[in-house]
């Protein structure tokens, strides 16, 4: 009986101690793999922050930014926004085209020559390149695809209409504009002028829907070369503001058309994202008018080509009186909605309490523009009491 309790205790002594040499074994293993992820860890740690001071040595800012305020944002969305929601580039750089369009005209040339060729193959290169942006933007290229969109309070789409589009009377419905071809050519025409009479200043366009218009005028500046020059790109990316500060009879009732004129933020972006335009040269005013312009006011420098599109009295007052003064000599001022329409009464109030009558120039029906001749002493007073009448 002693022998057999002997071996007993003798063979539950060497089960303990295979089970304590299995823990030991399995605390090693899991130490080992702890271990190896925590320098794993470490080293994606320090990965990712390598990456982020790499992109932020990178980052260029032409003043403080993002700006954070209760009702305006003013940012850069290659910096300031997810870019992992912006989309793919879906075109190659300005230059690619260039070179692939100069290469195909050099070979037209050898087999259809032109009887009158004033121009070079490059100034030909760019045109295509630029009527083709033009296209896709005001939404001509997609032919019987696209619709025209009636201009109201409701939803009608009828079949495109090339004579209606060209002259920016309907809203587009695949394209990213509603100015149509006039103002779009008006746009790269005043561009080349400020660039060819080397007119300091930025390109601002003041409600831009989906951004179609600026994208074309980012376009132009880049066949230009004119990569120092930025791109303000100004809305509320919710539609019209109400028309309650009583400024114009005729600023009631805009509101009603933001079913369709309300364009997110997100969307713009993907739009520059998508022509390869979305840079450190693009900067978004996000806000009404009253609530952006100020802060532009202090930190933009000087501006060269001024583009409205605010349609109604208010803010149309609100990029004069905050702005006018940033616009170089020799500038120009589009207005997109100038026939009648209450920011060209908020033009003409402008031009009489400060004493100028500049030569208005017809664009289409709708729009027209006007170069800066003379500087103008803003009575920024009238802005802060709302007196805009003489």
């Amino acid at each position: 009986m002693v022998k057999v309790a002997s071996i007993s205790r003798w063979r539950n002594i060497k089960i303990r101690i295979r089970h304590n040499r299995i823990h030991r074994i399995h605390m090693i293993i899991f130490l080992g793999v702890a271990c190896l992820s925590f320098r794993l860890l470490s080293t994606e740690s320090t990965s990712a922050n390598v990456s982020t001071e790499s992109t932020s040595a990178n980052v260029h800012r032409p003043f403080n930014m993002p700006i954070y305020g209760k009702k305006f944002s003013i940012y850069q969305p290659v910096y300031d926004m997810d870019l992992s929601k912006m989309g793919k580039t879906l075109f190659a750089s300005t230059g690619n085209f260039i070179d692939t369009y100069s290469e195909r005209i050099e070979w037209l040339d050898t087999q259809a020559p032109e009887e009158k060729r004033p121009r070079t193959v490059i100034d030909r290169a760019q045109e295509m390149y630029l009527e083709m942006i033009k296209g896709l933007v005001s939404g001509t290229s997609f032919n019987d695809a696209e619709k025209s969109v009636t201009p109201g309070r409701t939803f009608t789409i009828r079949p495109l209409n090339l004579g209606v589009r060209k002259g920016g009377f309907d809203w587009t419905y695949l394209g990213d504009t509603m100015t149509g071809w006039k103002r779009l050519d008006n746009i790269r025409k005043l561009l080349e002028s400020v660039v060819q009479d080397k007119i300091s200043g930025d390109y601002i366009e003041t409600g831009v829907w989906r951004g179609g218009a600026s994208v074309y005028a980012r376009a132009v500046l880049d066949v230009l070369g004119q990569t120092d020059r930025l791109s303000y790109v100004c809305d509320s990316f919710a539609g019209l503001p109400p028309g309650d500060r009583s400024l114009d009879k005729k600023d009631k009732k805009w509101a009603s058309t933001n079913w369709y004129l309300a364009v997110s933020d997100d969307v713009v972006a993907r739009n520059f994202q998508k022509f390869g335009f979305l840079n450190s040269n693009v900067i978004f005013a996000k806000g009404f008018f009253n609530e952006t312009m100020p802060h532009l006011k202090k930190k933009s420098n000087h501006f060269s080509v001024m583009r409205l599109d605010g349609d109604m009295y208010e803010s149309t007052v609100d990029v004069l009186y905050n702005l006018y003064d940033k616009l170089s000599i020799g500038g120009y001022v589009i207005m997109d909605d100038w026939y009648g329409f209450p920011s060209k009464t908020a033009c003409e109030d402008f031009f009489k309490v400060h004493g100028v009558e500049p030569e208005i120039i017809r664009i289409d029906q709708i729009s027209a523009y006007w170069k800066k001749t003379i500087d103008v002493d803003i009575q920024y007073w009238r802005y802060e009491q709302n007196q805009f009448k003489k």
